[in-house]
């Protein structure tokens, strides 16, 4: 798989980036040690069209305008997928969640697609009855029937088979390039425990904040051992910790920093300083003055370090000793 890594990868987990380059979902499998299983659950996953499983797809003018669809059986029996005209005809109508469906196809109904009877490959999609030309309808028909999705998930681009050895005997996972972590975890056969992404935000989404300051943690690690740069780990939970703190994943941004900190010097001395200033100004806004950035900029005393807390002694003027008297005087001096 081929996975971003560097400085873009750090800058899309440091800048919460929703949509990122390369989004890979690792995906532990429940019977791990059979492969024909592992390509059974593949096929369930990796997004599947009706141009890639049919044989062939022609166009009928005759009494009735349509197409004719013949299903490849031996390629679908090779891709161990579950697929026959019946399904295919349910996806042609309904489509599959997640999916955008040209206006060509909503259009259809029950008696636009009919299956041959007998057979389970051949189907005969009807042009609906409409204004338009047949001809244009046909060629709608044409463009959007080859991608409609047959099989598995919408947002999955596909799906890869990864072999591991463990104590000399074989063990698989799937590496699945894509969206959908809610759907990949609750697919027969995958092992939701122990699948994980590599989106933060999606896996906010799904499994909370928690995890997702973890992740963020993970995968920093993950990029700088790959170029042999080792991190602390308290600095990666420290900047995990400020991403998180607020109940959401913000990116170090000017968006972001804006919904962290509601102080208007801090916010100035970050980014777009005249239009925080003024912004202030309109809605008579104050600051306490009690950060980092405040205090620098005021000339205070940082509360960090030795300025963290003042130390108060009481001063206490000490007892004078009793004055002895003229008895123990001289019994001090003999």
């Amino acid at each position: 798989m081929n996975v971003t890594l560097g400085v873009p990868r750090l800058k899309e987990i440091i800048n919460a980036s929703k949509n990122i380059s390369t989004p890979i979902i690792t995906a532990r499998l429940v019977q791990d040690d059979n492969k024909v299983g592992a390509r059974i659950v593949k096929a369930g996953i990796e997004k599947t069209t009706l141009g890639e499983v049919c044989s062939y797809m022609k166009e009928v003018y005759h009494e009735e305008c349509y197409l004719s669809i013949q299903l490849d059986m031996e390629a679908i029996e090779q891709l161990r997928l579950n697929i026959d005209a019946r399904t295919v005809r349910r996806c042609i109508l309904k489509g599959i969640r997640g999916q955008t469906r040209p206006p060509i196809l909503r259009g259809l109904s029950e008696r636009h697609v009919l299956i041959k009877k007998g057979s389970r490959s051949k189907l005969r999609v009807l042009v609906p009855e409409k204004d338009t030309p047949a001809f244009f309808q046909m060629t709608a028909l044409k463009v959007a029937l080859p991608r409609v999705i047959v099989q598995g998930i919408a947002t999955v681009n596909r799906a890869v088979i990864n072999e591991e050895t463990k104590g000399g005997n074989p063990s698989y996972h799937l590496l699945v390039e894509g969206y959908g972590l809610a759907e990949v975890m609750g697919s027969p056969g995958i092992d939701g425990r122990h699948t994980t992404t590599n989106h933060i935000i999606e896996v906010e989404q799904t499994l909370g904040v928690e995890a997702a300051r973890t992740s963020i943690s993970s995968e920093i690690s993950y990029i700088m051992n790959a170029y042999g740069i080792g991190i602390d780990t308290r600095h990666l939970l420290l900047l995990s910790d400020v991403m998180t703190f607020k109940g959401e994943v913000l990116g170090i941004t000017r968006f972001g920093v804006a919904k962290m900190r509601e102080s208007v010097l801090m916010l100035a001395s970050f980014e777009k300083t005249t239009d925080h200033l003024f912004d202030a100004a309109c809605h008579g806004r104050t600051d306490t003055i009690d950060g980092v950035s405040e205090c620098i900029i005021m000339g205070k005393a940082a509360p960090i370090g030795t300025g963290m807390f003042k130390l108060l002694k009481r001063a206490t003027r000490a007892a004078k000793p009793p004055v002895p008297s003229i008895i123990e005087r001289g019994l001090l001096l003999a």
